[in-house]
């Protein structure tokens, strides 16, 4: 039984339309991981992960878990899944070069434990600088036995590579790691699974660091973002922090709106998949899309 070493899937030469092919058996890549590698292009959308199952099998394997998760895509979804990792763990905030300058880390971190409740260390992270890359090494060759588990996109396989050397396939298309894929290393093993699925599409995927947006938002007045519309009642003050790739455009409002969503004062307007808006003061708004509210990461003195 041959693995892709870029996807973990089993390597198969005899049917082009099934996951796992390679014209030569001898190859070490699929076909998929090969095109993903060379041309960016997506020829199947792989096998289907099923979050339960997965959680079930790390939990089954005697390991250290790592899961991952960038700083934009930090909700209650991803940190309910944290959770239900049983194994000893440790969260690592990915992505640590695109955080804004004037956030405090080490508030950053305490407020992420308080608002979610985390007991284990918190490591912010960068492959981009090595930041703090050696925190997770010493991990690895003290517990001997690690699993890098989060998100598609949230670093898991780049990571690895940086640590290790290895080839494994990085994409930001969604579901690159299609199976478990296990690396012996100086007497380290190590895991990097599949990335587990999420009811919010995550593929908006910061490049640089974040320039915080603040706005000084009048009544009928909305702002537009990716399909996103955020309409508030009265005068808001309001900070985006969001890729820069996202384009924002505000605009007048022509018809009555209904402002419905009440939002605390110094709380995030969590916009899942994408990033937040911190609310300075209580407004009351109306929003399209996936959301959720929560106390600001950033806290109240960032800004």
């Amino acid at each position: 039984m041959i693995k892709c070493k870029g996807c973990g899937i089993i390597l198969q030469s005899e049917d082009k339309k099934k996951i796992g092919y390679t014209p030569d058996i001898k190859n070490e890549l699929c076909q998929r991981c090969f095109k993903l590698k060379n041309y960016n292009t997506l020829i199947n959308n792989g096998v289907n992960i099923d979050n339960d199952k997965l959680i079930k099998k790390i939990n089954s394997l005697n390991v250290h878990v790592l899961f991952l998760v960038d700083f934009l895509n930090i909700d209650s979804e991803a940190m309910d899944l944290y959770k239900k990792i049983k194994a000893n763990k440790t969260l690592v905030i990915t992505k640590e070069d695109i955080i804004p300058k004037n956030i405090i880390k080490d508030r950053l971190i305490k407020n992420i434990k308080d608002i979610y409740e985390i007991r284990e260390n918190i490591i912010l992270t960068s492959t981009k600088f090595t930041k703090n890359i050696s925190n997770i090494e010493s991990i690895c060759l003290k517990e001997k036995k690690v699993l890098f588990a989060g998100y598609t996109n949230a670093g898991k396989s780049s990571l690895i590579n940086k640590m290790v050397g290895s080839d494994i396939t990085v994409s930001s298309r969604e579901n690159t790691t299609q199976d478990f894929i296990k690396l012996n290393v100086d007497g380290v093993t190590i895991y990097d699974a599949p990335g587990f699925m999420s009811n919010t599409k995550r593929d908006v995927v910061s490049k640089n660091i974040i320039k915080p947006k603040t706005y000084q938002l009048p009544s009928k007045h909305y702002l537009e973002f990716n399909n996103i519309k955020l309409n508030v009642s009265e005068d808001s003050n309001i900070t985006l922090y969001l890729p820069d790739e996202v384009i924002i455009n505000r605009r007048r409002e022509k018809n009555s709106i209904t402002c419905d969503v009440l939002i605390p004062k110094n709380s995030d307007l969590v916009i899942k998949g994408l990033g937040f808006i911190k609310f300075s003061k209580t407004s009351l708004v109306s929003i399209t899309g996936d959301y959720e509210i929560r106390p600001s990461i950033v806290g109240a003195n960032n800004e």
